[in-house]
């Protein structure tokens, strides 16, 4: 069952305060400034259509995109272009939600006109409604119509105590929950019990902060903490999940599912509850919850009567109800549903995408970097073996199974490979090849950051249940693993019994866990509907080690690689520090808007890329050294800044940032005393103001100015010694001269080139030679296209000149949007979705000039076909295969009697990722 898309406004704050704040727009005009969104159906809109009675006949919807198929595939007249704007326009109108828009603050004080004016949109004022914890960080906030704001405000307050203090930022939170994607499921019979803590003595590197501008400082020493052992998890009955799978037409049952309903949020474990009860509680059902009955006492519920179990961590607001009868009853009232955003997947995958933060924390020598490349390398260079079905099933991923290909050949956007796939003839067009050369050079450029791959995998993470239920029948708390030990259904299956464990963001090296993995019958049977999940036990500091993780759908990378658990430092102490408490306060609207403002930005993704520039200098000195200890000490800290940043949000005030010391060079003055001197040289030589030469490959602007500097040195070393910078470098008895000229290449090098883990693998993939280029300089098929047409439809002059105008508008268009892109040149080749949205938006608008021009889609693809590879050849084909790949893969099909596809076969000659394949025909 697919989720649902609907069309909703976004714009710019600046745009707007260029009007006034007061603008008139039609959706074709929002479609022509690239204004539409496309949102998967959440509760906030489910609920807005409840207020405005548009309830969406999905069967009609249905009909209707059907129709506009039937017009398409019918000769041209100008009759039939009409009516498919006719379908068009009322597809887009069931589609469309415009009382609900969301808007990019590109300045605070556009946001703070906004909150005390309003925004008159269409003759119509919008007001703030709400900012998620993921759109705060985006500076970006929702605005609902005025009236269907105040009505979707009590629905979504569902009969909650108003006058209950809460911390405002964290109600922000709260309330955004409805706006995540969900597909709705039945209403569970559920109960809500009280979190179970335990304290755990543990050894850390704790932080104590100090000024501002001071590096805090950082002592080992115990500390007894109090876990929150099942935060975020409850636990779901067998029967209910299968219920579940069957309606949102899966055929399987998922081990661990991601839940949201009003002000409830979390993972659901899939666990025979009641089984539990009978065999392990003696037959006694019956549970204290979290609720009080009239005496004061805990309201006792049977379990028999209950298809899910809560803790208070997931449900957020539950002592702003009475009761869960009170919650369930206005939940009926108010029409929100219970619904699933996640759920675990059928299969795990066999392949782990590492990246620079899990490798530059591990102990790795030249030999080591080669061996965990291996596989990378081999992955790639197969793809010049000359066999098209290895190079298929590199384009179909690194999990290549049965089930992928069949589904991948059904539902495939991807038309271009599901046409090569059919008629492998299609590896001689031109725009084919270079998507194939685009796509190994970018998996190549990903590999010099790190994104390498190993056998393993993402798993959910998982408290164990068992010593959930004991928790909830009111047993000592045991679990069945004991301290240390976790269980893994997939990584047993392969006989494994150790692995590493790695959540992101990984920012020190004690969040590598090497987890000892058990296996008993009993863990087997109890865990049986755990096929997938890592396993946790409720006696260890674990969470701390994986950057404050919980168990609300959290997930963790393992890996069984060898090389990795040989690297993984040992005995490395997490790092602690106590957290600032937040204040609760009865809410405004004013206390909500100064949250979301405080909340706008981050500098998470900042003080990420310090503690990388801190590996990339510790491996230029001395293990024994002052200047390496300091710069440890501050990989260590920026773990304990990361966390701060998250919790900035949530307490409403300034926190610790970078201090300025570790990024601004200090001038050394002629009067400064001669301990000053010191200290500022000091500081001077462990600067983090630089990034590792790998993030090359991440920063367009950093590699320029990497490009820039080399070639300078390289010109000038010709100059005055003869020699190449590369040739000096490798000079064994070097001159006083080429080692000042050397040290000073390195004092103005932009980048930080050292020999840490993370350049020397990124250097060693830049040595290999995968030889892609062969890729593009086989053989063309200049005549290639014709295989894309359909011969039955005849070729008229007038509307393809008609077609070839309405593309010259476009692509005038689409430059004006990406010439208003991204400002920054450091962030111009990262993914930007306001101008992918903005692309979509556009070709929706081309597409629907074709329409107008040619209705017969056959007959217009075969226009576009000839505009493309004849006429404009040099034209980008992205927007061809995007919006008519469909009916080219058509017109492929049509000329194939069979195909063949690569199925797994043991004794398969094909060889892919140490899986076999062989060729099974299919006809057509």
């Amino acid at each position: 069952m697919e989720n649902k898309q609907f069309y909703t406004y976004k714009f710019n704050s600046s745009r707007l305060k260029e009007f006034g704040y007061n603008i008139s727009i039609s959706f074709e005009e929002a479609q022509e400034y690239n204004e539409v969104i496309a949102l998967f159906d959440n509760q906030i809109l489910r609920s807005i259509r409840d207020i405005t009675k548009q309830e969406v006949d999905y069967t009609y919807l249905e009909s209707l995109n059907k129709e506009k198929e039937t017009l398409q595939r019918l000769d041209h007249s100008q009759d039939i272009s009409n009516k498919l704007k006719v379908v068009q326009n009322e597809i887009n109108e069931i589609l469309f939600i415009p009382e609900y828009i969301t808007i990019k603050m590109d300045h605070p004080s556009h946001y703070k006109d906004l909150h005390k004016n309003g925004l008159t949109l269409n003759n119509k004022k919008f007001i703030r409604f709400s900012s998620s914890a993921g759109q705060a960080r985006v500076s970006t906030v929702v605005f609902i119509e005025e009236e269907t704001s105040k009505r979707l405000n009590k629905i979504l307050d569902n009969g909650r105590d108003l006058n209950k203090a809460l911390v405002p930022s964290k109600f922000n939170a709260y309330k955004g929950l409805a706006g995540s994607a969900t597909q709705v499921v039945s209403t569970p019979r559920f109960c809500l019990v009280p979190d179970y803590y335990s304290d755990t003595e543990v050894n850390v590197n704790f932080v104590t902060e100090t000024d501002y501008e001071d590096d805090d400082i950082i002592e080992v020493k115990d500390i007894v903490e109090s876990f929150n052992r099942f935060d975020g998890q409850g636990l779901i009955s067998y029967k209910m999940a299968k219920k579940w799978a069957d309606e949102l037409g899966l055929d399987y049952v998922p081990a661990q599912w991601c839940i949201r309903q009003n002000f409830i949020k979390g993972m659901l474990n899939t666990f025979p509850i009641h089984e539990f009860c009978e065999k392990v509680n003696n037959g006694n059902y019956r549970i204290r919850t979290s609720y009080k009955d009239a005496n004061g006492k805990p309201k006792i519920v049977d379990l028999r009567d209950i298809d899910i179990i809560l803790t208070e961590s997931q449900f957020k607001l539950w002592d702003s109800f009475p009761s869960i009868e009170v919650y369930e009853h206005n939940c009926e009232k108010n029409n929100l549903k219970w619904g699933v955003s996640l759920h675990s997947p059928k299969k795990d995958k066999d392949i782990l995408k590492m990246n620079y933060q899990f490798l530059q924390t591990l102990n790795l020598n030249h030999e080591d970097i080669e061996k965990i490349c291996e596989k990378f390398v081999n992955w790639i260079t197969g793809v010049n073996s000359g066999n098209i079905y290895y190079t298929i099933l590199f384009l179909l991923g690194t999990d290549v199974t049965d089930e992928k290909i069949t589904n991948y050949i059904e539902k495939s956007d991807n038309h271009w490979v599901k046409s090569l796939i059919l008629n492998p003839d299609l590896i001689n067009d031109k725009y084919i090849k270079k998507k194939i050369y685009d796509l190994m050079k970018k998996k190549i450029q990903r590999g010099c950051l790190g994104d390498i791959i190993l056998d393993g995998n993402f798993q959910t993470l998982v408290s164990d249940p068992y010593a959930m239920m004991q928790h909830v029948c009111g047993l000592e708390v045991t679990g069945l693993l004991g301290k240390r030990e976790y269980y893994s259904n997939y990584w047993n299956q392969k006989g494994v019994k150790h692995v590493d464990s790695m959540r992101a963001p990984l920012t020190y090296r004690s969040e590598h866990l090497i987890l000892n993995l058990k296996q008993t019958e009993d863990m087997d049977y109890w865990y049986r509907h755990n096929y997938t999940g890592i396993i946790v036990n409720v006696h260890g500091s674990e969470t701390m080690n994986w950057a404050g993780s919980d168990f609300d759908y959290d997930i963790i990378a393992t890996t069984s690689d060898k090389t990795v658990l040989k690297g993984v430092y040992k005995d490395e102490l997490p790092v602690a520090y106590t957290p600032p408490t937040s204040t609760k306060k009865v809410l405004t609207e004013e206390d909500l808007f100064n949250a979301d403002l405080f909340s706008f930005g981050s500098i998470i993704g900042s003080i990420t890329n310090k503690s990388t520039s801190g590996y990339a200098l510790l491996s230029q000195l001395d293990s024994d050294s002052e200047e390496y200890l300091t710069t440890l000490n501050r990989v260590k800290i920026c773990t304990k800044l990361q966390s701060a940043q998250i919790d900035k949000a949530k307490i409403g005030r300034e926190v610790k940032g970078i201090p300025s010391r570790w990024i601004n060079y200090q001038k050394i003055k002629k009067d400064d005393l001669e301990n000053v001197k010191t200290t500022k040289e000091f500081y001077n030589k462990i600067l983090l103001d630089k990034h590792p030469y790998f993030f090359i490959y991440l920063y367009k602007g950093t590699k320029n100015k990497y490009k820039k500097h080399v070639k300078t040195y390289d010109i000038t070393c010709k100059q005055k010694f003869g020699i190449s910078l590369q040739e000096l470098k490798k000079v064994k008895r070097k001159t006083k001269e080429q080692h000042e000229f050397l040290r000073l290449f390195e004092r103005f090098n932009p980048v930080i080139e050292s020999d840490c883990v993370m350049n020397r693998l990124c250097k060693y993939i830049e040595s290999v030679d995968f030889g892609i280029r062969n890729i593009v300089n086989k053989d063309v098929d200049d005549e290639i296209y014709k295989i894309y047409m359909n011969d039955a439809v005849e070729f008229d002059e007038s509307r393809y000149r008609k077609v070839a105008k309405a593309y010259q508008k476009h692509k005038k268009s689409i430059n004006q949007s990406f010439s208003l892109g991204t400002s920054s040149d450091a962030d111009k080749n990262l993914y930007d979705s306001d101008l992918c949205s903005n692309f979509s938006n556009s070709l929706d608008l081309f597409k629907q000039r074709i329409n107008d021009i040619c209705s017969n889609v056959y007959e217009a693809v075969n226009y576009l076909v000839r505009l493309f590879y004849v006429d404009e050849k040099s034209s980008n084909k992205e927007i061809l295969w995007h919006l008519y790949g469909q009916y080219i893969f058509e017109n492929v099909k049509a000329k194939q009697k069979s195909f063949n596809i690569p199925v797994l076969d043991q004794k398969g000659d094909i060889n892919y990722l140490n899986k076999h394949y062989s060729l099974r025909k299919v006809c057509l």
